[in-house]
């Protein structure tokens, strides 16, 4: 079986989970989606920032893991869709992807968007820092960027 594997990266609140969920409609059950968030170091030691801990670092995934799985669900399904915000930063699994998209918006926007963990102070001495250092410079990684500023899946649907 051939198999092709979609990586969907970019910043919270760019809208990643969102084309993850309609690309999975589009392909149907030969579609798999995997969400990097489940890979988040939960309940372990991770690095602090200003006396909070760093849930928007490299270290706060399990990339092994990560790499493990992607690598087991290649062998058995069709299409593979995995969205995460660092999802280009490793190249071991960078390099597993077939098709890489990442997605982009306006900080403002990303964190009015933002679903997850709205508190301020992280917002503002963690989150934007974190994205500005390992994950905008992922974007040259991609084979497609989309702004995703003005655009909503139901917006873009009813065109």
């Amino acid at each position: 079986m051939e198999v092709f594997c979609i990586g969907i990266a970019g910043g919270s609140g760019t809208g990643k989970t969102t084309v993850a969920k309609e690309l999975k409609k589009h392909f149907g059950r030969k579609a798999k989606i995997l969400h990097m968030d489940k890979y988040q170091r939960f309940g372990e030691k991770l690095p602090m920032l200003y006396g909070m801990k760093n849930w928007d670092c490299p270290q706060a995934i399990k990339w092994e893991k990560l790499y493990k799985d992607l690598i087991s669900l290649k062998k058995k399904k069709g299409i593979v869709i995995i969205e995460g915000y660092l999802l280009f930063y490793k190249p071991k699994v960078r390099n597993l992807l077939d098709f890489r998209v990442y997605l982009e918006a306006k900080d403002k926007t990303r964190i009015k968007r933002r679903t997850k963990f709205k508190n301020a102070e992280y917002i503002e001495k963690v989150l934007l820092p974190m994205h500005k250092k390992y994950i905008e410079p992922t974007k040259k990684f991609a084979n497609l960027v989309l702004d995703t500023e003005k655009y909503s899946i139901t917006r873009a649907a009813a065109r």
